[in-house]
């Protein structure tokens, strides 16, 4: 049985990227739905403009204003069980710095049996602002779980249907903390999780990032203290 393939691309101010991100998932999933999470930019008339050339492969989901990257993910995973049979979600960043072919890997994965696969990129191949935070959240989440991932932040990842309910049930938005939670989640409950290499891709030195340096750093620590206290 072929697997069928939901991909969720979060977008934020990503005109320069979106298009391309889209046109080479596209062939590669069965639909897209794609989260214009209240871009000022021309983010959201790209997607239009392709949700129409594909009506029968894409979704285009409009916020009003910025919410953040969790509550556009979020509102993708409930979009997607409500309207689709699948096998495999899969959320890939609009900004141009996921490898599209590797996509399959990941969803392979969740074939095989996985509940949840990662894409894990090299840590040294990252800018130093980037390398530091997942260095440190990568030590400390392995104190309490050996067997976590080494690259807890990637924005690319795959999970099977049952985990994605799992999700949209026990976790609510945010920013770059709720995928960190998913994470969480995964180990609290055991799940089958798998790394899957992919290129560490950093356009112009991760410009293009919407991640907030010190707030979303302090987030994802925050959740992980709060996690091992068992108050999350």
């Amino acid at each position: 049985m072929r697997n069928r393939i939901i991909a969720v691309i979060p977008c934020y101010n990503v005109d320069k990227f979106c298009e391309n991100v889209v046109r080479e998932v596209l062939p590669l999933v069965s639909h897209i739905i794609a989260i214009d999470d209240g871009s000022i930019d021309a983010t959201g008339k790209i997607l239009s403009k392709i949700a129409k050339q594909h009506s029968q492969k894409m979704k285009v989901i409009p916020f009003p204003q910025n919410q953040g990257k969790g509550f556009a993910l979020l509102e993708g995973i409930q979009y997607a069980l409500k309207h689709f049979d699948f096998d495999t979600l899969v959320t890939f960043d609009g900004d141009g710095q996921h490898s599209a072919p590797f996509l399959t890997s990941l969803a392979q994965s969740i074939e095989s049996g996985a509940d949840m696969a990662i894409g894990a990129r090299t840590f040294k191949k990252m800018p130093p602002r980037n390398r530091f935070g997942n260095f440190i959240t990568a030590l400390l989440i392995h104190l309490a779980y050996p067997k976590a991932p080494h690259d807890t932040q990637s924005g690319m990842r795959a999970f099977s249907k049952d985990f994605a309910s799992e999700i949209v049930n026990r976790i609510p938005g945010g920013h770059y903390e709720m995928e960190f939670k998913c994470l969480l989640l995964a180990l609290r409950q055991k799940r089958k999780i798998e790394e899957i290499p992919i290129p560490t891709i950093y356009i112009d030195k991760n410009r293009s990032s919407h991640f907030r340096r010190w707030k979303d750093s302090i987030m994802v620590l925050k959740t992980l203290f709060m996690h091992l206290l068992g108050q999350a």
